[in-house]
């Protein structure tokens, strides 16, 4: 670790900091494809750098995690919506690699101190509020990476975010644009509209042999089966190999004695009093030995019955406790340096200690009240102490056995079946997995997709290398059976594309139909009646409203307060909204008053107008970055 990670982080480091503390955890998923790897299936490259399927794949999780926690059940992700965040996905990873080729072109560079700073602040790395040493190396060991390649790209981010954050902070708002901007807030529009349920018009539409012909000879490729496997595999866990280690009682007991007055032992209170004879840690052989002479002179004296409160005022030479006769008050663990707590919390109550050497000199010490915590029984903690020693075997047995796994599906290829026996191990079976992955399982493991679709694994059907799916897993995998992709004749995909069939020419019907309802308002017909007549159509009207929404959908919402200001009081529009078709209606538009309006929130929008700005100029450097590079898609999923 950098020697400077003792500074404090100051400046401009603070904004870094908080998106860092963020996005700490996925830093570590970013070391999966900014390191070395397989081969995975290229996606894209820019500037020739490649860009695997398995990278774009672990964001893309990621991404979609993040949206499903925040939305939950509110939001049905449709395939549409999957392949969006997909290719969003890959884009974030495009934009990265364009910023860091522009860090690297210009040399930018992040100071050590301002680095250690930033990784200092991260609260994972932190202990009791500060940071720890030793769980950084913990965690970064954990997630099997090295001091140099975390920070490598810890300095990267903070460098990117450096580059983004100057130019985001360029906008400038003028009260003009707040106005304008105020006026466009607080408009209010007066709405209403139609909905037409498409559904309404399945019974009305047909669907011929030749349709359905004509409709998969052009969308073959949507009438695939995906290519899956099926995998057996071998699976050593560090839990499983617990149970197998044999622990005697004597160990246990032994290991309770070593750590029973640290671990289970309650605090005692200790009051103590001592008298100090101050003497150097580098003071020479005869100012200590005459210190130590003085020290056992004053012991024998309290031995003999002299005051030790009266000895202590008269000789000690802490000035802190000699005028109250050496009393120290009540005394905590931590409290003292460590040879005189060791002595002190030991003594019984009342009793005297030997001279005990400190870095300030030469103490005696005596226990003037002493209650001993009570310490929890062996048998209440003989289950923990028992794993707690069988643990420490298997952390040996572990990697020992972990390797000979490796070595065996090395030599014995072709099957997992003697590799299983050897080790005491079973074969089990994997559900089916595609390319894509699963939500849980071996199939969402990105390293175990890697390999099962490798040429290794896939092609020459061998065992793979060991896989670590964490810390206390590791597996082996091999083709069990396998699923090439097919293309599904018109026969097995027919009820599919009738239903595709008839929805579009239902929605075609209802187009129409909305286009026809269209003509009728703006030739002064009353919506309220339209809706009366046919009942595949029904009317709402909300009045005024905001772009709070008051009432109206959000698709409505969002069309109405986008449509110009109504000549000869309306202007329509048809969207779609649930697969339905709503024929909107603005029937006026007026505007806020901007003396009423609250300080803060102007201040608030002109905030936002700010951040709203920077955002842009973050857009366009990563546009004009793309422009300048060689950046080739070369998967049309993405595209």
């Amino acid at each position: 670790m950098l020697q400077s990670i003792r500074d404090r982080a100051t400046g401009w480091i603070a904004w870094v900091v908080i998106i860092l503390i963020g996005a700490a955890f996925a830093l570590f998923g970013l070391s999966n494809y900014m390191g070395p790897g397989g081969t995975p299936r290229v996606v894209a490259t820019v500037d020739g750098t490649e860009i695997g399927r398995d990278q774009v794949g672990q964001v893309y999780r990621s991404q979609r995690d993040r949206i499903e926690q925040i939305y939950g059940d509110d939001l049905e992700i449709t395939d549409a919506i999957d392949r969006q965040i997909r290719r969003e996905a890959l884009e974030q990873i495009i934009n990265e690699r364009l910023v860091a080729e522009y860090i690297d072109d210009r040399n930018l560079t992040l100071r050590d101190q301002d680095l250690a700073a930033i990784i200092r602040s991260q609260e994972m790395f932190h202990v009791d509020g500060r940071f720890s040493q030793e769980r950084y190396q913990a965690l970064l060991q954990a997630n099997r990476m090295t001091t140099t390649q975390y920070e490598q790209q810890v300095r990267r981010q903070a460098l990117s975010q450096q580059v983004q954050s100057a130019l985001s902070e360029t906008g400038l708002v003028t009260d003009r644009e707040i106005d304008k901007l105020l006026r466009l807030q607080t408009q209010e529009r007066d709405v209403a509209w139609l909905r037409l349920d498409t559904e309404a018009w399945l019974d009305d539409v047909s669907v011929t042999d030749a349709d359905i012909q004509a409709y998969h000879d052009e969308h073959a490729d949507d009438f695939v089966t995906p290519e899956r496997v099926r995998l057996a595999y071998v699976e050593l866990r560090r839990e499983d190999m617990l149970d197998g280690v044999d622990v005697s009682d004597e160990e246990i007991e032994t290991r309770y004695e070593q750590v029973k007055d640290e671990r289970y032992a309650e605090e005692g209170e200790v009051e103590a009093r001592h008298i100090l004879i101050r003497v150097d840690d580098d003071a020479s052989e005869d100012a200590v030995a005459d210190a130590e002479r003085r020290i056992r002179e004053l012991r024998e004296r309290i031995l003999e019955g002299e005051s030790f409160a009266e000895l202590a005022a008269e000789y000690s030479e802490d000035p802190g406790s000699a005028a109250r006769g050496g009393d120290l008050g009540q005394v905590e663990r931590g409290d003292m340096v460590e040879p005189f707590e060791e002595v002190l919390f030991a003594l019984e109550e009342e009793e005297l200690s030997e001279p005990v050497r400190s870095p300030f000199g030469f103490h005696l010490i005596e226990a003037t009240t002493a209650s001993h915590g009570d310490v929890t029984p062996l048998e209440d903690v003989r289950e923990e102490l028992r794993r707690e020693i069988a643990e420490e075997r298997v952390n040996t047995e572990y990697f020992a056995e972990l390797n000979r796994l490796d070595e065996l599906a090395y030599d014995m290829p072709d099957s997992l079946d003697d590799v299983a026996e050897s080790l005491g191990l079973e074969v089990r079976e994997s559900d089916w997995i595609t390319r894509d992955g699963a939500e849980e399982g071996l199939g969402s493991v990105p390293e175990v997709l890697e390999a099962a679709f490798g040429m290794e694994v896939l092609e020459d059907r061998m065992n793979s290398p060991v896989i670590e799916i964490d810390d206390d897993r590791a597996v082996v995998v091999r083709i069990q059976e396998h699923e090439p992709a097919e293309q599904l004749s018109v026969d097995d995909a027919r009820d599919e594309i009738e239903q595709r069939l008839r929805t579009r020419k239902a929605r075609e019907a209802a187009d129409a139909f909305a286009e026809e309802v269209t003509a009728k308002l703006h030739d002064g017909g009353d919506a309220q009646a339209l809706a009366e007549e046919d009942d595949r159509v029904s009317y709402e009207s909300v009045g005024w409203i905001s772009r709070d929404g008051g009432g109206a959908p959000w698709p409505v919402l969002e069309r109405v307060f986008r449509m110009p200001r109504p000549d000869n009081g309306l202007e329509t529009g048809v969207i779609s909204a649930a697969d339905d078709r709503v024929v909107v209606m603005l029937r006026g538009v007026r505007e806020g008053d901007l003396d009423a309006m609250d300080p803060d929130e102007r201040q608030e929008l002109a905030d936002r107008l700010r951040a709203a700005y920077g955002e842009e100029a973050v857009a366009q450097f990563l546009a004009q970055l793309r422009a300048d590079a060689d950046v080739e898609i070369h998967d049309e999923d993405y595209q």
